[in-house]
């Protein structure tokens, strides 16, 4: 029992470090010289002697006498960009730039001060559960980690797994499975230490701990037979729950504690929380949206959603100033929050690209970028440049199947999109205007 018991422990420990001690006082130290605004020549810790007999002449098709690993840098960094933990200082002001230019082997294109409106420059990568496909036929959640460059997949397979995002490979960390389960809906806790998870044919949902690479089970309130809704606010307080009627129950995350039940005028379809966790928006099947105060738990303000016959999800911006609600006709209205005030809002922008309904809408962290997706027809996706409103044409290309899309996703900086489709993939895409993950 005690050889299986600390088995175990080096089992937890081993899956922690991967998922959490990722050089720690490195970074702070890296931070710290950034912050102070020094220059520091720093030196390589280890220097490999192999490398300098290593000639470009190992690679297929390339005769050049450089050597490989410069070379395997430049490729590195014509693609990915210098990461920001590379960048460990300034470079003095009185260099030569004809010798900067000699050092780093090529001129980096000077960075757009905003995201353009006609062109995303964007990179498929292999697929984030290239390794197992065994979460489903439908993948319905693909959640990025808030600090760590790792990705959740699941599907209604009920399995759930956890890999690392590293572009050319995407290694699986962890898996587990939840028997008799459908996937619907998953989120981290804003410190990214747990994950929330539900089935819309459950009446439970699961809440797994990632440091102890432990599920555990955890009963939904009586009033509510089978989560159909189930949103984690941003601040990872509250859970919003509902089971297709009128009424959404607010529950605390750490306690489970029943807080409130909010009682509609009608079934309510979607709900969404505000970027700081202060108000809430639900979405009722007949375009009716309340806002919700939750510190008093009184509506603030009911009005229609302009044009909607039938209502299908609602999103809120993280930069808090916008809006958007979709229909099932594949309609998108984009509400400015300051004009909600209004008796009748009128919406800022009607995008009107899809003609299947709404399913998914998701805002990128700099709020530039909407993704709208359909899960009812073959590639109905498409991604919307703020504040522009110009749909990006190079995507998704015509000439590539993603399949039904269920679900779109950006990593917490935007250097990443995912998606879901229902053949089994999570697609992973690299956005290279975004320099970090």
């Amino acid at each position: 029992m005690k050889r299986a018991s600390s088995n175990l422990i080096e089992d937890e420990t081993k899956l922690s470090g991967l998922l959490f001690n990722k050089s720690k006082k490195i970074v702070e130290k890296l931070k710290k010289n950034i912050e102070n605004n020094e220059f520091v020549d720093n030196q390589p810790v280890w220097f490999d002697e192999d490398d300098n007999h290593l000639a470009a002449n190992t690679i297929p098709n390339k005769k050049s006498k450089a050597l490989q690993s410069e070379r395997l840098k430049q490729k590195y960094e014509s693609i990915m960009g210098t990461p920001n933990w590379a960048k460990l200082g300034q470079i003095p002001e009185n260099e030569d730039e004809s010798e900067i230019t000699k050092k780093v082997g090529h001129v980096h294109k000077k960075k757009s001060l905003n995201l353009p409106k006609d062109y995303l420059e964007i990179r498929r990568f292999p697929n984030i559960n290239n390794e197992t496909k065994s979460e489903g036929k439908v993948i319905s959640c693909v959640e990025f980690h808030p600090k760590l460059s790792v990705a959740l997949v699941g599907g209604q397979s009920g399995i759930v797994s956890l890999f690392s995002i590293g572009g050319d490979t995407n290694n699986k960390l962890h898996s587990f499975r939840l028997k008799k389960w459908k996937v619907t809906s998953a989120y981290f806790s804003p410190e990214g230490s747990e994950a929330y998870l539900a089935s819309e044919a459950d009446h439970s949902y699961c809440l797994y701990n990632l440091v102890k690479a432990e599920p555990k089970l955890v009963q939904l309130p009586h009033c509510v037979k089978k989560p159909k809704i189930f949103k984690l606010s941003p601040n990872g307080k509250y859970l919003a729950v509902a089971d297709g009627f009128d009424e959404i129950h607010i529950i605390c995350a750490k306690s489970n504690e029943r807080l409130r039940a909010l009682k509609h005028n009608s079934s309510v379809v979607s709900v969404a929380f505000s970027h700081n966790s202060e108000q809430m928006y639900c979405y009722c099947a007949q375009g009716e949206i309340t806002i919700w105060d939750l510190s008093t738990y009184r509506a603030l303000k009911k009005f229609y959603d302009n044009g909607c016959v039938n209502a299908s999800c609602i999103t809120d911006s993280p930069c808090g100033k916008l809006l958007a609600a979709g229909s099932k006709e594949g309609i998108v209205n984009v509400y400015d929050r300051s004009s909600l005030d209004s008796p009748s809002p009128f919406p800022l922008k009607t995008i009107s690209n899809l003609t299947t309904k709404i399913t998914d809408i998701k805002f990128n962290a700099t709020s530039e970028i909407i993704a709208i997706s359909s899960n009812c027809y073959p590639n109905a996706v498409k991604l919307v440049h703020t504040p522009s409103y110009h749909v990006f044409s190079n995507f998704p290309k015509q000439s590539i199947t993603y399949n039904n899309i269920q679900t779109v996703n950006f990593s917490p900086n935007s250097g990443y999109m995912a998606l879901g489709n229902d053949k089994g993939l999570a697609y992973l895409f690299r956005l290279k205007y975004y320099k970090n993950y």
